[in-house]
């Protein structure tokens, strides 16, 4: 089977062009074909590849769903790196849309080596993205899953998510979502956390946010947050890593009863590798699971030197553990054949909301980066590119001369009579000034003489012009030949196409129109 290579189907009838061909002598590709089985492919026979995108960011495949939003890999074209896209839906109400936007601001605006970089945060219609840096391993969840951990390493883990909150409560942020999954574990054996979500400034009061693992009492209750709420969560994961499960879990679920009114059951007294736990350690771990945020330490400096003194006991180790257990639980690289849903708001009308540093300035969204300077001389710039533009592309007149055609009608053609003259030529005109209606004819052809005779001095002095339209058209007994070939100095187009004499005129007037179309389309 021979396939043609022309992009759209071809009109009803018999006609051919040079670059319509089924690959078999020349012979035109038609819906009346020499050549068995052969056939046009269409645009639409071709499968359309589709692209998801969060603003510029491309998406690549979905990395987690949770109960917040779900978090998908991306990619930064611009900067040639990974991301981490995370999508949250947007509450109806308007004041607190802007309390969500001012919260992600805000968690964009620190930088640490202990905490998940936000790139950018991009609003849509009902969605918000927080663009942040992709940190591939695992998450501690996904950790705890594989197995248990040694104690070095859930020393270290403490401390580093410790270290962290420190760094958070300095710009008067409570994190009040610090569950496993929210500590993410690099390669190099350290941890990141991020999904500060649903993060408020410190004295906020939040009745429904966070996890029911990691939910604070004084939360349940709706009170006012601090760093003692998050360094209570801290206790239940701490309580999680040494027990193997949650202090608070009943018939398989985290009881908020439990956790307002009832005390956390002891800890074992040994690891489950038969680690005897520190003394110092069970009492640090009972502090922070206080019902009373006054029984709490009050600060993260307490926090980490008890759990810097806790790991000094231990024996000294010549490399970091944490890396080695967490290996294996490091999720594939390769892409997976997960759907992308992601929301038309985002990916067609979303723009980024990062707050502008000082000195910045912004029109309509847009430069953020671009100091005022900048944007001036940016400006002026683009101007003056676009008056240069603007005086390139202004449509001249382009001048054709038409000579004479050249027919060749055998006698037993049954062409009609007023087929050829002036039908035909007034045909190729106004359908070339549709296609291209800066030409100007002149010549000998009618239907392309000029109408008024020009004596000036100008008219004189104007050289011949640059292009020469030829005509021509062969008739037989079932079949005509018309030519058109566009001719300059160094260079020339030529387009035919196969008409059916006693065709209806309408039919031709098709053809024709095809083939200047393809003859003026592409520019003069």
């Amino acid at each position: 089977m021979r396939n043609c290579s022309r992009r759209w189907p071809p009109v009803a009838g018999i006609f051919a062009k040079r670059r319509w061909s089924c690959g078999y002598r020349g012979w035109p590709c038609a819906r009346v074909c020499a050549t068995p089985g052969c056939r046009a492919r269409r645009p639409w026979d071709s499968p359309v590849a589709i692209e998801d995108r969060v603003g510029p960011y491309r998406i690549l495949r979905l990395l987690r769903r949770g109960g917040q939003g779900s978090v998908f890999l991306g990619y930064d074209d611009r900067l040639q790196r990974r991301i981490a896209v995370k999508i949250y839906p947007l509450p109806a109400d308007r004041a607190q849309r802007k309390q969500v936007l001012r919260e992600a601001q805000l968690v964009a605006a620190i930088d640490s080596p202990r905490i998940v970089k936000v790139h950018d945060v991009i609003v849509g219609d009902e969605h918000l993205a927080m663009v942040m840096e992709y940190i591939p391993g695992c998450d501690l969840e996904e950790l705890l899953d594989q197995g248990d951990l040694s104690l070095a390493s859930i020393v270290s883990i403490a401390t580093e998510i410790t270290a962290a909150i420190a760094l958070v409560r300095q710009q008067r942020i409570v994190h009040g979502d610090l569950k496993p999954s929210n500590v993410l574990v690099a390669p190099d054996g350290h941890i990141r956390l991020t999904d500060f979500g649903i993060a408020g400034n410190q004295g906020n009061s939040h009745r429904s946010g966070g996890s029911p693992s990691c939910v604070s009492p004084e939360q349940l209750k709706g009170l006012p947050l601090d760093v003692r709420s998050d360094l209570f969560a801290l206790g239940c994961l701490l309580f999680r890593m040494l027990a193997g499960w949650h202090p608070f879990m009943r018939n398989g679920i985290v009881d908020n009863q439990a956790i307002s009114k009832i005390a956390a059951p002891p800890l074992p007294a040994t690891l489950a590798d038969g680690t005897p736990l520190p003394e110092d350690l069970v009492t640090l771990v009972a502090q922070l699971l206080a019902k009373d945020p006054a029984e709490r330490p009050h600060n993260t400096h307490e926090v980490r030197r008890r759990l810097h003194d806790i790991a000094a006991q231990a024996p000294r180790r010549l490399h970091y553990p944490l890396g080695d257990e967490a290996r294996a639980a490091f999720r594939e690289e390769a892409a997976t054949e997960q759907p992308l849903q992601i929301p038309a708001g985002l990916r067609n009308q979303g723009r980024s909301r990062m707050p502008l540093r000082a000195g910045q300035w912004a029109l309509f969204g847009v430069g953020r980066d671009w100091r005022r300077r900048h944007w001036l001389v940016g400006g002026g710039a683009v101007l003056t590119c676009l008056g240069l533009l603007l005086v390139a592309l202004w449509p001249r007149a382009h001048r054709v001369h038409v000579p004479m055609p050249q027919l060749a009608i055998s006698a037993a053609s049954p062409l009609p009579a007023d087929r050829v003259d002036p039908w035909l030529l007034e045909q190729v005109r106004d359908l070339s000034l549709q296609v291209a209606p800066t030409l100007v004819f002149t010549g000998e052809a009618p239907g392309f003489r000029s109408t008024t005779l020009d004596n000036s001095l100008e008219a004189l002095r104007r050289p011949p012009p640059p292009e020469q339209l030829l005509i021509s058209l062969s008739c037989q007994q079932a079949l005509c030949v018309l030519g058109l070939e566009r001719r300059a100095e160094n260079w020339q187009r030529y387009r035919q196409v196969l008409l059916v004499p006693d065709a209806p005129a309408a039919h031709w007037h098709e053809l024709i129109a095809l083939a200047v179309n393809e003859l003026y389309g592409g520019g003069h």
